[in-house]
């Protein structure tokens, strides 16, 4: 009798290891594990779900909203990231009924719905900070209040965040509190959700957070949010449960190269930053936004130089793009996140400008290809590139539309371009073969 052969596990698993080590050494770059999402930021859940057909129609395959549990009560954004109690889904932003909806009309329209959530400190909201007797905590689940010395690494992860050092920290350690956490996610999946955006990560233990992430199923996606960093949060976290990170080195080599005087060609290899396959990039979160909605700090930049940044973003394979909500209503956001979806898994040249028009190459312009289907290309300069003689060497014949205006660029069989190329001044353009 023929016996058939027995499928060797262990010779699959080794051969998958070994090519992952290969693909790394070769500087190969992993795709993106989602397309692109949409910050709704402290945005209610009905007015989400009455925007969800045009957020499909504008390419975003990800939505990702505010912190949905029991939170200070106050109708500021801020109060969403002041948990009280996270059994209990109510606040401005809706209830536990409206969240589902929200869920399950995405799901219907093919989007995926990242929730924001906060598992290392509780509200500053009296009596509960005062007395540490929150529903489900006691004074024994909280670390004792002390404020923070960033270059103290143990500090990082047991003081008290917040202006005054007043909100309470979480004993993510115990067994008790990683339960409650547990139930948190698990309370959220059973709702549908597709994944987690985690606040301040960087102030939550490495292992702890490793425990308390064995209740999300693999096929949740999950990124953390760093910001700065002595103790080697960029690099930790995602060796756990595949945690990618938010890159705030690229949004400063992006602040830079945007800015007067920048030079984008930096951007072709900018320094410090994550690597793409785990990198959430971004110009603009709530978190550089000052009141008013002005970007402010050591991240905000003119407003024109972050629409731009954003084209750069969508344009590239690397990363994970995230646009805040504020943004779409530019002309390039749409078009940039069509862009992004249409190409996802064409690898990404940077193209020399003189390659593609003598005197094209320029610290004010950038050239994007995506394999041979299709070029982004970025023009900060404030006068429009507009050259009647040009070639696009790495596309294939045939013609290609262009995703704002809807006009046609058609490339010959020699790589001539008919008819020349315009980019208007502080405006970037995203062809895709037809």
């Amino acid at each position: 009798m023929l016996h058939k052969p027995r499928f060797n596990w262990q010779k699959t698993i080794n051969w998958v290891i070994t090519l992952c080590i290969t693909l790394m050494v070769i500087g190969y770059t992993l795709p993106a594990k989602a397309d692109v999402i949409y910050q709704a930021f402290n945005m209610p859940f009905q007015e989400i779900k009455n925007q969800l057909s045009t957020l499909k129609a504008d390419g975003f395959t990800y939505i990702q909203v505010s912190p949905p549990e029991k939170s200070n009560p106050s109708t500021e954004w801020w109060a969403r990231y002041q948990p009280i109690d996270f059994t209990v889904f109510e606040s401005p932003l809706g209830n536990e009924d409206d969240l589902r909806q929200l869920i399950d009309a995405a799901h219907e329209q093919d989007i995926k719905i990242l929730v924001d959530v906060i598992i290392n400190h509780m509200a500053n909201y009296p009596p509960y900070s005062e007395t540490l007797d929150y529903p489900r905590f006691s004074p024994e689940d909280f670390h004792p209040k002390s404020c923070i010395d960033y270059n103290n690494c143990y500090e990082v992860t047991h003081g008290w965040l917040g202006f005054g050092c007043d909100l309470p920290d979480l004993k993510t350690e115990s067994d008790y509190v990683q339960g409650e956490l547990k139930n948190y996610f698990a309370s959220l999946i059973a709702l549908g959700a597709d994944g987690f955006r985690i606040d301040a990560i960087k102030h939550v233990e490495v292992a702890d957070i490793d425990k308390i992430l064995d209740v999300v199923p693999a096929d949740k996606y999950v990124y953390g949010e760093v910001i700065g960093g002595n103790c080697g949060e960029t690099t930790n976290y995602p060796q756990i449960h595949n945690v990618d990170i938010t890159d705030y080195n690229l949004l400063s080599n992006l602040k830079g190269a945007f800015s007067f005087g920048g030079d984008l060609r930096s951007l072709i290899n900018p320094q410090g930053v994550l690597p793409g396959y785990q990198a959430i990039t971004f110009s603009k979160t709530h978190d550089t936004v000052c009141p008013g909605g002005d970007l402010c700090g050591d991240y905000g930049f003119e407003p024109r130089d972050q629409m731009l940044a954003n084209a750069f973003l969508l344009a590239r394979q690397d990363g994970l793009p995230l646009i805040y909500r504020d943004d779409i209503d530019d002309p390039i956001v749409p078009a940039g996140a069509k862009f992004h979806e249409k190409l996802l898994h064409e690898s990404q040249y940077f193209r020399n400008g003189n390659e593609i028009t003598s005197g094209g190459d320029s610290p004010n312009r950038l050239f994007i290809e995506r394999g041979d289907q299709g070029i982004a290309i970025i023009n900060k300069a404030g006068e429009s590139f507009a050259p009647t003689s040009v070639r696009m060497p790495g596309l294939e014949e045939g013609c290609y539309q262009e995703l704002i205006s809807n006009s046609t660029m058609c490339v010959n069989a020699d790589k001539s371009v008919q008819g020349g190329l315009n980019v208007a001044g502080r405006s970037a353009v995203f062809f895709v073969k037809q």
